[in-house]
Formats: structure tokens, sequence, C-alpha cells
């Protein structure tokens, strides 16, 4: 089956990234935070060979200088995250493509693992999602449109996977470990490997 990954990323900016977290640790190290996971993103997604494309939320080179593999940058469209997640899908079906899996830029732990599963469990489920520990996910994908599992959520809330499920119930679901993303300096420490880098940088 055709399978498109789409990555959503933001232009690395400092005080536009990260903010939560650069409340934490200062404006300046969440930006080199966050462009570490950029970096560790683009690699993971280029061995995992499949056709991916970066939705940014501005014009922006330095995204297309660490994603050079990909096949196409577009600009995201829509007021909410849900608006914007709902066209990017919907731009993926139009161009033909079978089975669509949307990821963000917050996890240092994605792996090539966790993006081929997604890809094998869509050939016979309808929605495969990634939970956060936050109450949020990290990975969104299905093999048909269902709009409404992007309205009316609360973004960035604890609700958001739950509420989410709650949309999908007449789909057929599978569910990914859960994971843990880097929105504080809590979730920061959990990540051993990326703090003892940014200690070793800042501190």
């Amino acid at each position: 089956m055709k399978t498109l990954l789409i990555i959503f990323a933001k232009h690395p900016q400092i005080g536009k990234v990260k903010r939560r977290l650069g409340r934490d640790v200062g404006m300046e190290a969440s930006l080199w935070i966050y462009n570490k996971i950029l970096q560790h993103t683009a690699k993971i997604s280029f061995h995992t060979k499949l056709d991916t494309v970066v939705f940014k939320n501005k014009k922006s080179s330095k995204l297309e200088s660490i994603f050079k593999h990909v096949k196409k940058f577009e600009i995201q469209k829509g007021k909410n995250l849900g608006e914007k997640m709902e066209a990017a899908f919907l731009w993926a079906f139009d161009q033909k493509y079978e089975n669509v899996i949307l990821i963000g830029t917050d996890l240092w732990t994605l792996n090539q693992d966790t993006l081929l599963e997604a890809k094998k469990a869509l050939e016979n489920t309808d929605i495969v999602i990634g939970p956060c520990y936050d109450g949020g996910y990290y990975l969104i994908g299905m093999k048909n449109l269902n709009k409404e599992i992007f309205k009316d959520i609360p973004w960035s809330k604890k609700e958001v996977f739950r509420k989410t499920l709650s949309k999908a119930k007449d789909n057929s679901i599978y569910c990914l470990d859960i994971k843990n993303d880097i929105d504080n300096k809590k979730s920061l420490k959990a990540h051993t490997s990326l703090h003892a880098q940014y200690k070793n940088t800042f501190i």
C-alpha cells in the first residue's frame, strides 16, 4: 500500500518553539533542544524509506536544510492544530496515498520501528495512534479521512487522547506504545541522553 509520512514542523526561531520548556530552561536552550529533535526526526524518517512530506508553519530554509530527503514541503493551513492536521490529511489523500501517518517534532524517543509499526497497523486497521503520557498523542494515522477526530478537541490539554478516541469509536483503532514528549524540564530530564547534552552545553 502507498503510505505517506507527514511531519509537522515549526521554523526553529528563538521564543517561537518549545516555549513551555523555554520558561524552565531558557529560550536559547529550548531552541537548541528543538533543533536537536528536528535533526533526530529527520534522521529517523530518512531511515524508514517512507515517502515523506514536511508541513511547515512558515517558509523556512532552515527546515529545508535539515529535511533534505523529503519529497516536498508544504505550508500548514488552518486556524488551529485540528484544522491544520485535517487539511494535511486531505492533501495527502488527494495525492492518492492509501495510508497516511502524521507526526510532530516533539519526540526524542521516536524510532524507525515505531513508524514502521504504524505503517503495518494501517494494513488492517482504520486508525493508528500513539499516546503520550501528558494526555496527548505523538502520532496519528488513517487509511480514510475521519474529520471528526480533529473537531472540538482541547488541544494542549490532557483530554486530547481520550476525546480523540471517543470521536473514533466507529473505527477500528490500533494503539502504539505510550511515549513521553518533551515540553518541560521534567520531561527533558526523563530523556537522559538529551538532558546530558543539554547540561554539558548550558550548565
